[in-house]
């Protein structure tokens, strides 16, 4: 059964990967984009194509056992990891050790784009940096009218293509209305790290999670994420109910595929 679960990580990993990273033009090309927008201008009570928002960004905290906790020889007397691995790896906030993960999910409940994984000590907008998302939706956008951005928390700064929650000195009419009507709908993307964490356990179990051992624990948050896609293409989810959208019945063999609907 080991063996079978490493070579089934493996074999995820490696040939669908890419469906959760860099593909953001396969879903702006068919209509998820405005179709994503949409839905969430018409839960916040927005007059139609005025919202927008189509995805939300946050990251996700994946705790593993103790970075370098144990002898990094065996046999008896052996060496000492140095404890500089193990703060590389600890998060003071969260007081555990462990990975990061960024990700940008849309009204469908699926996750559109991933980065990482990353150190569990990079913040937040560290991983934003290095995952280049705003120049990404730029170009992605680039020469359209209605230019689509990105929702994240009070932790992220505005930029051209992702926004936060304003404030007075923004000079917004309406902006106290609108910051409670998006902090509803922007704690969609919590869900998902929920169903996720809830549909696949392996994930909260930090002592199968080992960083410098022999488990997957890079691979297996990012596997775990795709197959909650596809079980969210076929069943559908909370977010999807939440927002009132339903996907193609051949939407994960699209998806899969990559093919154009």
């Amino acid at each position: 059964q080991s063996c079978a679960f490493s070579w089934f990580i493996d074999h995820m990993f490696d040939n669908f990967e890419h469906l959760v990273k860099n593909n953001l033009e396969w879903w702006h090309r068919n209509g998820f984009t405005k179709a994503s927008a949409d839905a969430i201008g018409s839960r916040m009570e927005v007059a139609m194509g005025v919202n927008l928002v189509a995805w939300f960004i946050d990251c996700n905290c994946l705790p593993t056992s103790v970075v370098g906790g144990g002898p990094a020889d065996v046999g008896a007397n052996s060496r000492r990891w140095d404890e500089r691995i193990q703060q590389a790896f600890y998060n003071g906030w969260k007081s555990v050790h462990g990975l990061k993960h960024q990700t940008v999910d849309n009204a469908f409940g699926l996750t559109v784009d991933m980065y990482g994984p990353e150190s569990l000590r990079r913040n937040d907008l560290s991983l934003l940096r290095e995952s280049d998302i705003n120049n990404r939706l730029a170009q992605l956008q680039v020469d359209e009218e209605v230019q689509y951005i990105i929702m994240g928390d009070s932790a992220y700064k505005k930029r051209s293509h992702i926004t936060s929650y304003h404030s007075q000195e923004d000079n917004i009419p309406g902006h106290v209305m609108w910051n409670r009507k998006m902090k509803k709908v922007r704690i969609s993307i919590e869900w998902n790290y929920g169903c996720t964490a809830s549909l696949y356990r392996y994930v909260g179990m930090k002592h199968k999670l080992q960083v410098l051992g022999p488990s997957r624990c890079t691979k297996v948050y990012v596997v775990a994420t795709l197959l909650r896609n596809f079980r969210h293409g076929y069943y559908g989810c909370e977010t999807s109910h939440y927002f009132d959208v339903s996907l193609q019945r051949d939407f994960v063999s699209h998806y899969i595929k990559q093919t154009d609907f």
